[in-house]
């Protein structure tokens, strides 16, 4: 960039930069420069020439500008622009004729780039200092870090645990009084509260005195009875719960125990924290911390890509009961249903596989399971096998794979057992007992109906599809002796003739769309201008439109315009014709595979519009709605909450705060995941997790945010695979971790190539990011509780709230490194010593505490 010292000549570069290369600079630079002495003249001369000089580098705006970036092609190199940078660089090839340092720094320093603007704010920041406007220099802080600085991106993330919030039934005071507390051998010494309600307080006491769980204790309320006449002579009995030190002393939790005068006690203290609850300040932190945990939680389960099964368990066996389902799983829904649209779940899911898995250390209680169909006789047959099944047969590996990969219908799935309790459904609000009777209502636990149903729950297997296409062609290219084909049998499932029904239902929240959607599968053809139409499949439907899967992949993009045919609906109508239906493609799967439309209906008379219309009033009660509104009212809430208290999921919030995206929120189930217990080894506290190796080159500025910007809402997840090399007992974690993500590599082999190196002598961790754009927060699921905050800390409030509009994309991070080392054909040896290693790493790592 142009020194400090040239830019009082900035005219006379500016003026000189198109003639740098022409027989007429020369006499141009002594006309402009002729007053200047010659030392000023060189350094002009000198700055143009390297101004002049011909450039390589790569331009890479994304993240890094406030403008839509895309790709520039300049003589074969590509570079990532937004409008302006475009105009820049094409206007800096006229004056220099070439690519040339000069135009490289101007695309950089454009007036829309972050790094520029923040220069621009510190600057003017400093003057108002110096000229006194602004009193402190410690407000610069206020100013956002630079762009280019990626230290902000690799500051450890707020971690926060699903379903981590306690449930209070009762008013507590912030109100600090003196107290004296008699140990159980007559010792005793002076205290204070720091709060108290009418079952418990926490008292803070001197570090030189140790209080263990489950003491008992007698505490003297010196500070009341100065201003009123308790008449207890003994003290009144507490049981000490936890303690924790801080600011030099501990901070220990009690809970209250029975006494004769019980009622009297209670009573008074009961109207002395409500007629002082105005007066001195009422404790909200469970509030507080659980209106935080669940508005996480309601932007993070409706989008899971994960589908939750619900295991019920009878007489020793078990098989599926129930599905949870969202927009983005919804569809697995389908996979698994056969020819009679029977679901083959209870024949995929067997004990065998449960007990495997189970059976596993911590942390690894899942496996990859992989299936495929084949069709024959007019009849669908699934075929599936685990990891562990693969290995034990290391003959039929590249058969299975080999044959399977070969169908659309192959998939890859990690299967994650999970273990739950009916008890785990009811979750009520973080309120006090309150006569409200809206607040009562919502706290009731589930109805007889609903009890009797889960009664049996014992597991949850989540299913989520980590298949790619670049994947299964490996798969796919893998030789095998079709000689051994007939021995896949192993790995096949029955026909069942009859099985129990599965029921659905989904994840509640709040729902944006303007109309309900039903599931219904027909035939649906396309039709292409040139060329046979192509078949696909409708997976839900309503009036307005459709969503479609095609047998192979499409050319259609979104806002091309397509006519299409309903064959098998037109059998019964005579009333309208259903082929030739004008439809917009209005988003496109990134397989190419499914394709949402909607009917382009300038006149109001779309036939496949008014057909879906009067499908759908007539037989309303016979349609499933795609919101999979379930027999049993209250059983998607149960499940969602039996869900959150259960899953192993890695979850991350990006949030928009400016022109800045940050990644600073994580969140972790019931048990930390192999990714948790990685960065822990990292992290400084219970409260926070380094998330530096998956924030490499400022990612969540130059990859996440600029993917969340082209998406939204309702479109189904972008996904990434991001390879982590461990090296133990390394001094930092710079030195521990090297990170690469799928767009790292120039080639597919240099995959494969990383993953072999690493396995030499290091570990291998690879993960699968479903990256989800969010909606607007749905404080409808928090109403009650935001608004008992809001009642006695507005501000608090108003923060709670601002951070939660703020999210503008989940993260759900699956682990996928069983079905990396699969895809690249390792040996079974050697990814048994891997399944080893890290089986022992993870179990020598403790959370901090």
């Amino acid at each position: 960039m142009t020194t400090n010292d040239l830019q009082a000549h900035s005219s006379v570069l500016e003026r000189l930069k198109p003639l740098i290369n022409t027989e007429l600079f020369d006499e141009e630079f002594r006309l402009l420069t002729g007053d200047l002495a010659k030392s000023q003249q060189f350094l002009i001369k000198m700055e143009l020439k390297r101004l002049a000089q011909p450039c390589s580098y790569y331009i890479d705006l994304r993240g890094r500008v406030d403008g839509d970036v895309r790709p520039f092609d300049y003589k074969g190199q590509t570079h990532y622009l937004d409008e302006l940078a475009i105009q820049t660089f094409e206007k800096g090839l006229k004056q220099y004729g070439q690519y040339t340092i000069g135009i490289f720094e101007d695309v950089t320093n454009t007036t829309n780039n972050f790094r520029v603007r923040h220069q621009q704010e510190t600057n003017k920041r400093l003057q108002d200092v110096l000229s006194g406007e602004v009193s402190d220099t410690r407000d610069l802080a206020a100013i956002p870090s630079d762009i280019d600085a990626t230290a902000n991106d690799y500051k450890a993330a707020h971690l926060i645990r699903f379903a981590g919030y306690s449930v209070r039934r009762e008013e507590r005071m912030n109100f600090s009084i003196d107290i004296e507390v008699v140990l159980q051998d007559e010792e005793r010494f002076p205290a204070t509260t720091s709060d108290l309600s009418v079952s418990g307080c926490k008292i803070k006491i001197p570090l030189a005195i140790e209080l263990t769980a489950g003491q008992k204790v007698a505490i003297f309320f010196r500070g009341l009875e100065q201003e009123f006449a308790l008449g207890i002579n003994n003290g009144i009995p507490y049981q000490v719960i936890d303690s924790e030190a801080a600011d030099k002393s501990y901070y220990v939790r009690l809970k209250r125990l029975p006494l004769a005068d019980e009622k009297g006690f209670s009573e008074f203290l009961h109207h002395f924290i409500h007629g002082n609850k105005r007066r001195y300040k009422v404790n909200l932190d469970n509030t507080y911390e659980a209106v935080f945990i669940k508005g996480y939680e309601q932007f993070y389960l409706p989008r899971i890509s994960s589908l939750p099964v619900f295991l019920s368990v009878h007489e020793g066996k078990a098989s599926p009961a129930c599905v949870l389902t969202t927009e983005n799983n919804r569809h697995l829904m389908h996979y698994f249903q056969d020819e009679r649209q029977q679901n083959v779940l209870p024949q995929l899911l067997h004990v065998r596989r449960l007990k495997q898995c189970l059976g596993k250390e911590a942390n690894e209680n899942s496996t990859v399971l992989y299936t495929f169909t084949h069709a024959a006789k007019g009849r669908l047959f699934f075929y599936s096998a685990t990891t562990e099944e693969l290995m034990q047969y290391p003959e039929l590996k590249t058969v299975f794979f080999g044959f399977g990969a070969a169908k659309p219908s192959f998939r890859a799935f990690r299967m994650s057992v999970l273990r739950t309790v009916p008890a785990h459904a009811h979750i009520p609000l973080s309120l006090p007992n309150s006569a409200d009777q809206e607040v009562q209502k919502l706290n009731q636990p589930p109805t007889p109906l609903i009890s009797n149903f889960i009664r049996n729950l014992r597991y949850i297997v989540a299913l989520t599809d980590i298949s790619t296409a670049q994947s299964n062609s490996l798969y796919k290219a893998m030789t095998y002796d079709a000689a051994l084909l007939n021995q896949l049998k192993v790995f096949g499932h029955a026909k069942l003739e009859q099985t129990s029904p599965i029921e659905s239902a989904s994840v509640q929240y709040v729902n944006l769309r303007s109309e309900s959607r039903f599931l219904y599968k027909t035939t649906v053809m396309l039709e292409q201008a040139k060329g046979e139409d192509i078949q696909s499949f409708s997976r839900d439907f309503s009036s307005k439109g459709l969503q479609l899967e095609c047998a192979e992949p499409v050319s259609f993009s979104k806002g091309d315009t397509v006519k299409i045919s309903l064959p098998e609906l037109q059998k019964i109508t005579t009333k309208h014709q259903l082929s030739g239906l004008a439809y917009e493609v209005m988003a496109v799967s990134k397989n190419k595979l499914i394709m949402n439309m909607r009917v382009i209906d300038p006149t109001n008379d779309h036939a496949g519009k008014i057909f879906f219309q009067q499908l759908i009033n007539n037989n309303r009660s016979k349609l499933t709605m795609a919101e999979e509104t379930p027999k049993f009212p209250g059983l998607g809430p149960a499940l969602r909450n039996m869900y959150v208290k259960a899953l192993d999921t890695f979850a991350f919030y990006v949030h928009r705060q400016g022109v800045r995206y940050n990644l600073d929120v994580v969140a972790m189930g019931a048990k930390p995941s192999a990714l948790h217990k990685l960065l822990a080894q990292f992290s400084e506290g219970p409260e926070s997790i380094t998330m530096l190796p998956l924030l490499k080159n400022n990612a969540t500025n130059l990859q996440f945010a600029n993917q969340l910007k082209k998406m939204k809402r309702q479109e189904v997840p972008f996904s990434y695979e991001v390879f982590l090399r461990f090296t133990p007992e390394q001094d930092n974690i710079e030195q521990s971790f090297e990170t690469k993500f799928d767009f790292d590599f120039q080639l597919y082999s240099a995959k494969k190539d990383f993953v072999y190196d690493v396995l030499q002598n290091d570990l291998l961790f690879a993960f699968k990011i479903f990256l989800s754009r969010t909606g607007r927060p749905d404080t409808e699921h928090i109403a009650k509780e935001l608004g008992y905050v809001s009642t006695y800390a507005i501000h608090k409030a108003k923060v709670l709230e601002e951070e939660l509009w703020s999210v503008v994309g989940v993260g759900d991070v699956v682990d996928i490194t069983d079905e990396v080392l699969l895809r690249y054909s390792v040996s079974n040896e050697h990814i048994a010593a891997q399944q080893q290693k890290r089986l022992a790493l993870l179990a020598s790592i403790k959370l901090p505490e």
